[in-house]
């Protein structure tokens, strides 16, 4: 770290005197097979959250033989001052690329400037919104570090509180559900579902992907599982991630993830592995999963199962109707409230 600079809290740093220091080095006990890393990141007006995800990233340490090459971060049509702040850091830290675009072209098109740009040997994508746990990078890196044949790997999102009770609560659970599922799959050797907050994958498992993808981690999932590949879950890896503030905006959330999930569906023949997919295609796998979650908590999934069932109904005949409709999938979604 440059002299004279502090470490600070995440949501309380100054970005002006804030550099990313030199990632710690952690001993590993496994192989030490070691890879240059590329961290990815898109945003669009993040002005308030991308400094905790900058100083979060500083904190980490990474597994031996791992070397941080750079951090690439796409400003896409940024109009808060998001931009600016990443070229403040990026003038202190050599290690940081700003791509600054004049236009919001979309998340899939920003992720398709970073997947032709990037250098290293594993591409970690983190969400601008989003922050990391202390060792959450290294507990990720070791899921390539154990096994040489791991191409994706994704997190385990925790949800950040909302200013809405009821939404902190159906966000809570439904996360949970949603890790549940991922580590159940992956010990069975059947993921094909990859969360966007926080992934790595490996160079050369995918170059591009169709500029008008809602979903790039659902994506990700089954292009990898078409391969033979099993997406690996790392439930260390904890990511924190903004909420809705209404039930509105997690409606809103949950229909752009449903139709999301069905365009990967239509692109690649194969539709990702979630929760609300098990009770259709493996009804007792769901069973299980929803069980253990109502064992460790049962007053908290029963309230979660009486206001969510409803909202998750909606949000399925809506984005039933807008595919009946033909409603045209937007490539650039505005930000959900």
């Amino acid at each position: 770290m440059a002299a004279g600079a502090s470490v600070r809290p995440a949501f309380g740093i100054e970005t002006k005197t804030s550099p990313l220091p030199q990632l710690k080095v952690e001993a590993n006990q496994g192989s030490a097979s070691g890879a240059n890393i590329s961290i990815g990141i898109c945003a669009y007006n993040e002005a308030q959250r991308i400094p905790a995800l900058l100083q979060s990233v500083a904190t980490q340490s990474l597994p031996l033989g791992f070397v941080l090459a750079e951090i690439l971060v796409v400003a896409s049509g940024c109009t808060d001052g998001t931009d600016h702040i990443v070229e403040k850091w990026s003038k202190i830290e050599p290690r940081l690329t700003l791509i600054r675009e004049s236009e919001r072209r979309g998340k899939s098109q920003a992720l398709n400037t970073i997947l032709g740009r990037y250098r290293g040997d594993v591409l970690v994508l983190v969400n601008a919104d989003a922050r990391l746990r202390a060792g959450a990078l290294s507990e990720l890196l070791y899921a390539f570090d154990r096994d040489s044949e791991v191409e994706l790997a994704c997190g385990f999102p925790v949800p950040e509180q909302s200013d809405s009770a009821v939404v902190s609560l159906l966000e809570d659970v439904w996360w949970r559900l949603h890790n549940r599922t991922l580590q159940t799959l992956a010990a069975l050797g059947s993921g094909n579902h990859c969360c966007d907050e926080f992934m790595g994958l490996k160079r050369g498992m995918v170059d591009s992907i169709p500029g008008e993808v809602v979903n790039e981690g659902a994506y990700f999932g089954v292009l990898a599982a078409r391969r033979g590949i099993t997406t690996q879950f790392a439930p260390r890896a904890t990511v924190f991630v903004e909420t809705p503030s209404n039930l509105l905006g997690l409606f809103r959330q949950r229909r752009r993830i449903v139709r999301g999930h069905r365009q990967v569906f239509d692109i690649l023949g194969q539709a990702p592995y979630t929760l609300e997919g098990l009770v259709r295609s493996r009804p007792g796998l769901a069973a299980r999963i929803v069980a253990a979650e109502f064992s460790a908590r049962p007053a908290r999934t029963l309230a979660f199962l009486f206001l969510a069932l409803p909202l998750e109904a909606v949000a399925q005949v809506s984005a039933a109707l807008d595919r009946a409709f033909r409603r045209r999938l937007p490539s650039v979604w505005p930000k959900v409230d």
